[in-house]
């Protein structure tokens, strides 16, 4: 097994084709240790793992067959495969080449001669399909369907070396209230009647004012329960989101929002924690909660939402907001009330960069945002990564999201094959 940059095709290989019991030699070099040790990790005592180290040779053909045919040499009995996903291509050209043809001796002096039983392999990301080239020359494809293989989001981030700061979320925080804010914000009338009142009334009384009249952080947890909230102006236009707090029980009679109320709920531990929710984190947990609607009919195996993710070298890592697989196959996805083409394309473009480094090639992002014009931001991103396979759903897309998203899976299905 050659393991490179991205150790996700050696696992999925290892998983596929050893049978259990099995032994794999994560063939490595001294820049993919780290990588090679979390594969082993992650394989617990399913199979036996043997690290075999290339140190600084990986280009290095001499060497590359010395350190392979050193290892063939003492396996007696069963069979051998390669799989050549990973690594350089020279290791690739090189460790094929050493298994290909085995050494002789007869009585003209050494001759090569074909190996038997042995088996070639390589993971097809565009397809999905392990790839499988037989003695007789001919190649078998095996489709990875989404049943064939479950990942866990906890093990793809461990096998990175990712270590997530908290726990991630599977339960969607005041799902109906997110659904209310979904049919206000799919409608440019009633979204308009929101940040008046939000911006003047909830923003701009819960937030710190500096000295330089510049907006600061959401107040402390000692002040924000004194700040004087009414949703009575909002409930001459939006009464469908006055009930839901109302149901919630986080409302006094006179329409003053409770703060003290707000814990009990069950989901925000601090009250700045709804203070962001209701600034935009509410999207998030109505895409999760679509999600999770859709999740046993789609195959989807594991999901959930807010992904912090501590990075070497930055202040603040960085945040899937909602992410699932389907087989070894990861989907993230980007959320934003916004509707300004920058910060969509911003938000899109980090998401891509950190899928496809965990996820490979396999790995496909979308963007939920409200933009009126999803199909052109959608163009201008793609040219601008050279990829077509991005998703972005706009305004007119919220209300039937879930949908959506299947038909984004179907699609995506359909182009494996």
């Amino acid at each position: 097994m050659l393991v490179g940059e991205n150790p996700l095709p050696n696992y999925v290989a290892t998983k596929l084709l050893l049978q259990q019991g099995g032994t794999a030699y994560l063939v490595h070099t001294t820049d993919t240790l780290d990588e090679a040790t979390r594969l082993k990790k992650s394989f617990g005592s399913e199979f036996n793992v043997e690290l075999r180290s290339l140190n600084h040779y990986e280009s290095d053909a001499y060497h590359i067959q010395k350190e392979i045919n050193a290892k063939l040499k003492s396996i007696n009995n069963g069979k051998i495969g390669l799989n050549y996903t990973g690594g350089t291509k020279a290791m690739s050209a090189h460790s094929y080449r050493t298994l290909f043809y085995e050494e002789i001796q007869d009585k003209t002096g050494k001759v090569y001669r074909r190996r038997k039983s042995i088996i070639f392999s390589y993971l097809d990301p565009r397809r999905l399909e392990i790839c499988i080239d037989s003695e007789d020359n001919e190649r078998e494809r095996l489709k990875v369907n989404p049943d064939t293989l479950e990942l866990k989001l906890k093990t793809l981030f461990q096998l990175h070396g990712l270590t997530l700061n908290n726990s991630p979320t599977q339960e969607a925080q005041l799902p109906d209230l997110a659904q209310e804010l979904v049919k206000v914000f799919a409608d440019k009338t009633k979204v308009t009647q929101w940040f008046d009142w939000y911006r003047k009334t909830f923003w701009e009384q819960a937030h710190k004012k500096k000295k330089d009249d510049a907006w600061g952080d959401w107040k402390n947890e000692t002040d924000l329960p004194n700040v004087s909230i009414s949703l009575d102006t909002l409930n001459k236009f939006l009464p469908e989101i006055v009930t839901s707090f109302e149901t919630k029980k986080i409302l006094k009679d006179d329409k003053q929002l409770l703060w003290t109320e707000l814990k009990k709920v069950g989901c925000f531990t601090k009250n700045k924690h709804f203070c962001e929710w209701l600034d935009g984190k509410w999207l998030e947990h109505y895409v999760l909660d679509q999600i999770k609607d859709i999740a046993n009919s789609q195959l989807i195996q594991d999901y959930g939402l807010n992904f912090e993710i501590l990075l070497q070298g930055t202040k603040d890592g960085f945040e899937f907001d909602v992410a699932f697989t389907r087989g070894y196959q990861l989907f993230a996805i980007s959320c934003t009330t916004a509707i300004e083409r920058k910060l969509c394309k911003s938000k899109l473009f980090e998401a891509y960069l950190r899928a496809r480094q965990m996820g490979g090639e396999e790995a496909r992002v979308a963007l939920v945002c409200c933009s009126d014009e999803p199909d052109t931001l959608k163009a201008e991103i793609a040219e601008t990564l050279s990829n077509k396979k991005i998703a972005v759903f706009g305004r007119a897309d919220l209300l039937n999201l879930s949908n959506n998203i299947i038909k984004w899976i179907v699609e995506n299905d359909r182009e494996a094959k």
